[in-house]
């Protein structure tokens, strides 16, 4: 079986320790995520966007998917897929998710925690506008709290209004969403159980916010008003 070291971004059921409750944590609501997606996947054609380890796409595919396309550019993380989240109706690509040309052309289009990512979030929701179908859905999630602090690998912060404002402006009509909180604890970040997501954070992160006062400024007003809480959201949208 091929090595594979989790990592911020790459998490997995087989290999998640229940010594490490944050990753155990985030393991859950990704879970979550694709128990939602699954239930708009039978006998269609999926694109899995971001797959990582592939299980996610597995999850699709036991749910009915008649295809599931697993997309991801890191090969370490596919090569695990192609080895332990194995299912007939699965083919998994390396491609970059900007540039990524259906082999078939999807009813649903699967992007959990991928848009954040992206250089540009509006070329890849109008890329993805223009593959699916009317009556397609576009089923995606991102941080809806500050994120770009703790997390080097995010290049963006949405907020429920600007994450559904960027799917509208491109003909996406939300059918229904999901609504996640993942409380921590200063333990969590800085102690010695921390795992995979912990141990990726943000180094320098002072220095950092001296070139981000506005990002420092919006995490001071989310934890002084809600605490010390990650919250996400899924919105599956149907385009018009």
């Amino acid at each position: 079986m091929p090595e594979f070291q989790l990592s911020a971004e790459r998490l997995d059921p087989l290999l998640v320790s229940s010594s490490t409750p944050f990753d155990k944590a985030t393991l859950a609501l990704h879970l979550e995520r694709y128990r939602l997606a699954s239930e708009y996947v039978r006998d269609v054609d999926v694109v899995d966007c971001a797959c990582g380890t592939g299980y996610g796409s597995e999850m699709l595919a036991q749910a009915g998917a008649r295809s599931v396309q697993g997309v991801d550019l890191d090969r370490s993380a596919l090569a695990y897929a192609r080895a332990r989240h194995v299912h007939p109706s699965i083919i998994y690509y390396e491609a970059d998710a900007l540039r990524y040309a259906p082999s078939s052309k999807p009813a649903v289009w699967v992007s959990l925690e991928t848009v954040e990512h992206l250089p540009n979030p509006r070329a890849y929701v109008a890329r993805v506008a223009t593959v699916l179908p009317v009556g397609g859905r576009f089923i995606a999630s991102v941080p809806v709290t500050v994120s770009t602090d703790g997390n080097p690998h995010h290049l963006w912060d949405f907020t429920r209004h600007s994450f559904r404002e960027l799917l509208s402006s491109h003909g996406f009509v939300e059918e229904r969403a999901l609504e996640q909180s993942h409380r921590f604890t200063l333990g969590d970040v800085f102690g010695e159980s921390r795992g995979a997501r912990q141990r990726d954070r943000r180094h320098g992160l002072l220095r950092w916010y001296v070139r981000h006062p506005s990002v420092l400024a919006r995490r001071v007003q989310l934890t002084v008003t809600k605490g010390l809480v990650n919250e996400y959201l899924t919105v599956v949208a149907v385009k018009k």
